[in-house]
This record gives structure tokens, C-alpha cells and sequence, in this order.
């Protein structure tokens, strides 16, 4: 095969990852997993990829950005490899990620609630200065309104973990 001939150029990591709008970590992040596959390697040791590693790095990014998490993306990957349709999989995954959004958006909006009432309650009350046992009055007034109600646990990062019964106020 002549030089014109040839298929299109080989980009390394760097440009692998500038060309996927991703950082190089992404990208090595991504080979260890098994995720994307050099196609050859340079006599220095330099990994070159082909133009289709940089379409499976936008099926990545569009799987995650649909919830999908990297180890589901890889039994995805893996189905396909094995020239088994990945579709019913894909569907099973997304209608239980699509209820686990529901719960975590169902939560995110309990505590919007709890937090608007906390500001219009604390807009009448005065600054104080702690006597004793307690700690902040704005916060301590709150649990009084409740009246010793108190939600199990408010995660702090609720979209980046599915959550359970226990999490949910």
C-alpha cells in the first residue's frame, strides 16, 4: 500500500482526548478499563489511535451523559464485541436509571422546599451568638418548626450515586 493510500492519520492521546473534547486522564482512564484500544504503537512506545477510537469516545461520553455508569458502558461494549445485540440491555438500564432519577429528583426538590422555608423563617429572625449548647440559632429554630422531625440523611452528592429508601426523606 502506497503512502497515498493510506487510511486516515493515527492521533495519539493527547489528541485523541483534544479531538473528544476530554482530558488526556479521560482518555488513559478509559485504556486501562479496556473502554478504548490503541491500534498501534510507535517504535518509542507511543500509543496511535484510529478514527474509530474517537467514535467509541463519543459513544462513551454520550452513554454517560444518559447515566449510564462506565462499568455499565463496558458489559454494553462487551455485548456488542460479542456480536449480541446490546439494546435490550441498554433498555433495562435506562428504564432503572430513569427511576433512580425520579427518587433523586423527588429528593432534590424536598430539600429545595425545606431550604426556601428555611430563608423565609430566618428572614425575621435576629443574628445571635451562641449561649451553651447551642450552635446556630437559624438552623436550631428550624428543627423547633419541625418539631423533632428530622430527614434521615440529605446527600450531598445526589446525582453523582443512585440513592436508597434510607436516603430519602
Amino acid at each position: 500500500m502506497s503512502k497515498d493510500e493510506a487510511g486516515p492519520p493515527l492521533m495519539t492521546v493527547r489528541q485523541l482526548a483534544q479531538r473528544g473534547d476530554v482530558t488526556v486522564h479521560v482518555v488513559r482512564n478509559y485504556l486501562r478499563r479496556g473502554l478504548l484500544q490503541a491500534a498501534t504503537h510507535t517504535e518509542s512506545g507511543y500509543q496511535l489511535f484510529s478514527a474509530s477510537e474517537l467514535q467509541r469516545l463519543h459513544f462513551i461520553r454520550t452513554a454517560q451523559q444518559l447515566g449510564f455508569t462506565l462499568a455499565e458502558i463496558e458489559e454494553i461494549i462487551r455485548h456488542s464485541l460479542m456480536r449480541h445485540s446490546p439494546c435490550p440491555l441498554v433498555r433495562d438500564i435506562i428504564r432503572r436509571r430513569l427511576d433512580d432519577t425520579r427518587q433523586q429528583l423527588d429528593t432534590v426538590l424536598a430539600m429545595h422546599g425545606r431550604m426556601e422555608q428555611a430563608v423565609h423563617a430566618w428572614a425575621t429572625l435576629p443574628d445571635s451568638i451562641p449561649t451553651g449548647g447551642d450552635v446556630c440559632a437559624l438552623i436550631e429554630a428550624v428543627a423547633v418548626t419541625q418539631g423533632g422531625k428530622f430527614v434521615k440523611s440529605t446527600p450531598r452528592r445526589l446525582l453523582g450515586r443512585r440513592l436508597t429508601q434510607e436516603n430519602l426523606p
